[in-house]
């Protein structure tokens, strides 16, 4: 069995007894007393025409599947890729994260075509004369001999990245569009990831579910990253300064003292303006040092606009009394909530945040501090305090 043959076998099914049957009504055809000959010639001609739609059928199958879907044996390059990578890892490790990037790559590429990128054959040869001598690269190392199991470099592209070249080769010319999108942005790689993961989940969602099942892959990415709750203190160009943990009437007094402050890119599906109180989905952070300042950046798949007031601002008339009743607090570092707090107020002009628990509970969050549990008898003393009465 061709190549060719298995896509069409995995496409459309084992047809071996439908082409059997079609076989034996044209080459045997029944003879029948009852039927004159111009009946079984017109069923012969009809049979013909079948065969030949149910082949057209297949190739055109065979074309949408090979343009659209995941193979194996490109997972398995990626596998060895992650295995160099991270060596000890478990089998499933190794086959999540190859798929991942293996995803990554391919919505690359049909983003990158949405988006009108091109490119030519010469191109084409060039980026495979480039992996070529990468591999050739990669296999002087004693250590790789693994990677390539007895197979050369030319031969080991030819193989296993020649599907995948057009879509590496699209994929920098994305980067390039991306590069020029965000000039004063970082990570602007990553910025394209996302964006072309959307898109790519809301055109091919099927294909990928369909692989990741035949191949008893768990994705786990989507259930990565961590939701902030904060206020967008500065819009430049295509990028937001995100401060974490403030109001926006905070801004009107912000003192260096607020330190969780992160750049992220304003995304075409998600603008925001100065002054939004906003929830967003961060998938990473970093930080780079230019000219001798660190900057410090996040990536992000999702924004929601907040009314100002879901949070309720206390102006303090007894600030030292509810300073000292948080003195000495043993403050434990924890994640921010996913969720706007309930009350915000300034101690010294520290901010904290106040969620309501369960029981009556509390949970306080100081920036620079972290978290602490109120029980109730010590949260309904604070709320006494702050003149909190909840209906």
């Amino acid at each position: 069995m061709n190549k060719v043959h298995k896509e069409l076998v995995k496409v459309t099914g084992d047809m071996t007894s439908s082409k059997e049957r079609v076989k034996q009504h044209v080459l045997h055809p029944r003879n029948s007393n009852k039927k004159p000959y111009r009946f079984t010639l017109l069923s012969v001609v009809l049979t013909l025409c079948v065969a030949g739609f149910i082949l057209v059928q297949l190739l055109e199958k065979e074309k949408t599947q090979t343009t659209t879907w995941f193979h194996e044996t490109q997972l398995d390059h990626f596998e060895r890729i992650t295995q160099m990578m991270w060596p000890n890892q478990n089998k499933e490790f190794y086959k999540e994260e190859a798929y991942r990037s293996y995803e990554r790559l391919v919505a690359a590429y049909y983003f990158a075509e949405s988006l009108g990128i091109t490119y030519t054959k010469d191109e084409l040869e060039t980026e495979r004369k480039n992996f070529v001598e990468q591999m050739e690269m990669l296999q002087q190392s004693p250590k790789n001999k693994a990677f390539f199991r007895g197979v050369e470099p030319s031969k080991y592209v030819d193989v296993y990245m020649e599907p995948l070249l057009p879509m590496y080769l699209a994929r920098t010319k994305l980067y390039a569009m991306y590069k020029e999108k965000y000039p004063t942005f970082y990570a602007y790689k990553g910025v394209a990831d996302i964006e072309a993961i959307r898109y790519f989940q809301m055109n091919f969602a099927e294909q990928a579910t369909a692989f990741q099942k035949e191949n008893n892959i768990v994705d786990r990415s989507s259930t990565s990253g961590t939701s902030l709750v904060g206020t967008v203190a500065k819009v430049e160009s295509n990028i937001f300064l995100f401060i974490e943990g403030i109001i926006p009437k905070d801004l009107d007094h912000m003192t260096e003292k607020y330190e969780q402050a992160d750049w992220y890119p304003v995304l075409a599906d998600f603008p925001v303006e100065q002054g939004d109180y906003i929830t967003l989905h961060s998938t990473e952070t970093g930080s780079i040092e230019e000219n001798g300042i660190v900057r410090k950046y996040g990536l992000l798949n999702d924004v929601e606009i907040l009314e100002p007031d879901v949070t309720v601002e206390l102006d303090l008339q007894n600030e030292q009394e509810v300073a000292e009743f948080l003195q000495d607090m043993p403050w434990q570092t924890a994640d921010y909530m996913r969720r706007p707090p309930d009350y915000s107020l300034q101690v010294e002009g520290v901010r904290i945040e106040i969620w309501k628990g369960y029981g009556g509970s509390l949970y306080l969050q100081k920036i620079g501090s972290g978290e602490i549990k109120l029980s109730s008898e010590k949260a309904e003393k604070l709320k006494e305090l702050l003149s909190i009465e909840e209906s």
